[in-house]
């Protein structure tokens, strides 16, 4: 199986960090962020990529290929890619888990033309996908009919037969797309399940979730361990191996410290993250804050 990563969008609601980076690739606990629904689906048993860009795709491209090496085929180029069976898509701005194998089950058994995953939404913080009691999608909204909902992750399983149905250029696929097939009777389901799902769209969402990544490790991790006359660590913590803590330094608990980024004696760093090559001057602290080479953002 094959998979699609969709990496195309502006990023307006991270702003100002997606004017420095692209939001795929702004750094996660030391990946660029795409990485992660990647290795999900790796390990899901998707053994090639491709990615649709459109800002900085070279940059894109770099930081994709300086993660996956080897280990993961990618390719930028769709053309007869996604024609060949099967495929799945996946956003490149959040970390999603669930029952792949089952979603995947659920899809073939229905014969589905396209599945979309769904979780839950007791806030309702999202627009509801309506589905009916056999998982078929009655409508999107919440006047829509059907006895249950669920948000969509942005994870689906596609047939190459949908891609005839997508109109040609720029196009929102739900309001394009899947509103009119839905209304035609088309075999679109909706497969409601749960797990996680954390989305990093505004610089509020990006310190919680990765902080949040951080802490699902009890012990905390980090790059390096300091020595006994260097800084101080109190977990959770990420430190990169190729950052530079002076002495005296206090990292943490919830600190992210990225590569090339320069903590100064005397520097605290709680609940914030330090962005590659970003410098935290002699004695300065930094607290519920995102640091970068151009700029510091507080978080309220």
């Amino acid at each position: 199986m094959k998979g699609m990563i969709l990496a195309a969008g502006l990023g307006t609601r991270l702003r100002p960090l997606s004017y420095e980076l692209p939001k795929p690739i702004v750094p996660v606990l030391g990946r660029p962020l795409c990485s992660y629904n990647m290795e999900f689906l790796s390990r899901s048993g998707v053994k090639a990529f491709v990615m649709n860009l459109h800002r900085q795709p070279k940059l894109i491209q770099q930081r994709v290929a300086g993660w996956a090496g080897r280990k993961l085929p990618v390719d930028y180029t769709a053309g007869d890619f996604l024609k060949e069976g099967t495929f799945v898509t996946a956003n490149s701005d959040t970390v999603v888990r669930f029952p792949f194998a089952s979603a995947l089950a659920f899809h073939r058994e229905k014969r589905a033309l396209a599945t979309l995953v769904l979780f839950p939404d007791p806030d309702r913080r999202y627009t509801p996908v309506r589905i009916d009691e056999e998982g078929r999608i009655a409508g999107f909204g919440a006047a829509a009919g059907g006895s249950r909902s669920g948000f969509y992750t942005g994870f689906q399983i596609v047939e190459p037969d949908l891609l005839r149905e997508i109109p040609p250029g720029p196009s929102c696929i739900v309001r394009e797309t899947y509103r009119r097939l839905a209304a035609g009777g088309a075999p679109l389901f909706g497969f409601l399940s749960s797990g996680t799902f954390r989305e990093f769209g505004s610089p509020s969402d990006y310190l919680r979730e990765t902080l949040a990544l951080l802490s699902e490790n009890p012990g905390g991790k980090a790059g390096r361990s300091p020595g006994p006359s260097e800084f101080a660590i109190d977990p959770p913590v990420f430190v990169s191996p190729r950052a530079k803590i002076a002495a005296g330094a206090r990292i943490g608990p919830e600190a992210v410290i990225e590569e090339g980024a320069v903590v100064k004696e005397g520097a605290s760093v709680t609940r914030a993250i330090l962005w590659p090559e970003a410098v935290l001057g002699q004695g300065q602290e930094i607290r519920q804050a995102i640091l970068t080479p151009r700029r510091r953002i507080d978080i309220s």
